[in-house]
């Protein structure tokens, strides 16, 4: 029986130690084996990632500096005329009609910009006095006994006196530009005002 003990306990020593060669095997197996591969789609989506950013960076810039509005966007100074206007700024405004009004333009992105403190020209007859001869005769004179003369009038003044405010829809404005000081009709405007607080 001891012999069997002893075998037995042979056995279990040789299990240990099989055991033990098994798991250090395979920890220098591990430990040896190259570390597993990191996944290349990772890569790939952080790649792709940045360059979008860079690409949608660039498109910003180029539809903020110039008039290509990739991205479409609603910018107030991309588009002529959509900066702010100083509200010291007189505005000559053309529609499609031919006529022109002179004001102050605010909302030029609005669907009805406004026009506020507006004047527009309008043409006058004047009557041409006949040419005297030198004994005292009229002369022949041409067909025309009137001339042509352009006015400035107030916007409000006409019979049906309109406030001095004009919603114009922006489909109909084929443009507008600022005047400056030495503009003709902005000294006209000027002195028509001064004459005004005279009164």
């Amino acid at each position: 029986m001891s012999d069997i003990k002893m075998n037995r306990a042979a056995e279990i020593q040789k299990m240990y130690a099989e055991d033990e060669r098994a798991e250090t095997a395979i920890s220098s197996a591990a430990s040896m084996a190259p570390a597993p591969k990191k996944s290349k789609a990772g890569k790939v989506i952080l790649t792709l990632f940045l360059i979008a950013v860079v690409v949608l960076a660039l498109l910003y810039v180029v539809s903020l500096k110039t008039n290509w509005n990739v991205l479409d966007l609603s910018k107030a100074s991309i588009a002529p005329g959509t900066e702010p206007i100083k509200a010291s700024d007189w505005q000559a405004v053309f529609l499609t009609n031919g006529q022109v009004y002179f004001g102050k333009l605010d909302g030029t992105t609005d669907a009805y910009p406004t026009l506020e403190d507006i004047y527009y020209l309008q043409v006058q007859q004047a009557p041409i006095q006949p040419a005297q001869a030198a004994g005292g005769e009229e002369a022949v004179q041409s067909a025309e006994t009137a001339k042509q003369q352009l006015i400035l009038v107030k916007f409000g003044t006409e019979l049906h006196r309109p406030m001095d405010k004009m919603y114009i829809n922006k489909d109909h404005i084929m443009f507008f530009e600022d005047l400056s000081s030495a503009s003709n009709v902005v000294t006209s405007i000027e002195d028509y005002k001064k004459q005004q607080e005279k009164k």
